[in-house]
């Protein structure tokens, strides 16, 4: 048996050899098409690949995708944006360069110039999931909280376990006022990714708002910011339940983290504020002055979460 082993493992290794003679790239071939791959080594192995100019026009195209992706799961946006471009001039259909190129204006707040990359992505027919829960982003964005809940339907219908279609939709039945439905969408991506921070920031402020479940609505802060820990609504969410607690060092602590992403969030501001003067800091009212130049009914909002300011 241990013969038969190691002739079957000395034959792996010669066809692996004759491989590589066959093709030198077969290794950056393998990197950079795994999507699973580590970005640096991926972006390596694409970057090797096109300055090799051994591909085809198709596969250009999806080697400059593949690198895009790369870039951007490093946070390397402006140069995942620059190959997504590249692919697309190459083949248009590219999907992995259109989700992404997507994305990417999406987040950068560029809608309009977003929606064709998506129409052109659920003409294909392929990730409809991604495509249609971009779709109710774009909606989102603009106020539409009903198109955004039918494009979401649609995500959760191509992609039952797609979490963040569920907390996008709970989102969107929060805004038009269907707080049992938001609950319930929230719950539903908790249960499918209980590290979702979007989900759980959510909930939280829905727990918050209501005056419902606030110890879940401490859990939910806490997971939130352990997944990630600048999102500003899971701070702001564990700030205002921490001065609720009288809790003042930590509530300053979670405001920090807030301001230091958005300088100018007024709830952060007054947050911050009432933690100072809470504690002994007198100077702490004018973080709430500061606040209320940019949001003058800030304190009544303070005051409907129960929080005392004075």
């Amino acid at each position: 048996m241990r013969r038969t082993l190691v002739i079957g493992l000395a034959l792996a290794a010669l066809l692996a050899g004759c491989q590589r003679e066959q093709d030198p790239q077969a290794e950056n071939r393998s990197t950079c098409l795994n999507a699973n791959a580590a970005a640096q080594p991926r972006v390596d192995a694409c970057t090797a690949l096109i300055d090799a100019g051994v591909l085809t026009q198709a596969e250009r195209a999806d080697v400059l995708a593949a690198r895009g992706v790369a870039h951007r799961s490093a946070g390397q946006v402006t140069a995942g944006l620059r190959d997504f471009e590249a692919a697309l001039r190459v083949n248009e259909r590219q999907a992995d360069a259109l989700e992404g190129r997507a994305a990417i204006l999406i987040a950068s707040g560029q809608l309009d110039a977003a929606e064709p990359m998506i129409e052109r992505l659920i003409a294909s027919g392929e990730r409809l999931d991604q495509a249609h829960l971009m779709e109710g982003d774009i909606a989102l964005g603009r106020g539409d909280a009903v198109s955004a809940a039918a494009a979401y339907d649609q995500a959760i219908a191509s992609n039952g376990d797609l979490a963040l279609a569920y907390a996008r939709r709970a989102r969107a039945k929060d805004r038009l006022g269907d707080h049992d439905g938001a609950r319930a969408d929230y719950d539903a991506a908790i249960s499918k990714d209980g590290a979702l921070a979007e989900a759980r920031a959510g909930r939280c402020w829905l727990n918050l708002v209501q005056k419902a479940n606030l110890e879940q609505a401490r859990n939910d802060a806490e997971a939130a910011v352990a997944a990630e820990p600048r999102l500003v609504e899971a701070q702001l969410c564990r700030g205002v339940l921490q001065l609720q607690g009288g809790e003042w060092a930590n509530a300053r602590a979670a405001f920090e983290v807030v301001l230091s992403v958005e300088p100018g969030n007024p709830v952060a501001l007054f947050g911050h504020g009432v933690a100072r003067r809470r504690s002994g800091d007198g100077a702490g009212v004018e973080d709430m002055n500061q606040a209320r130049d940019f949001d003058r009914h800030i304190g009544e909002t303070f005051d409907e979460l129960g929080v005392e300011t004075y």
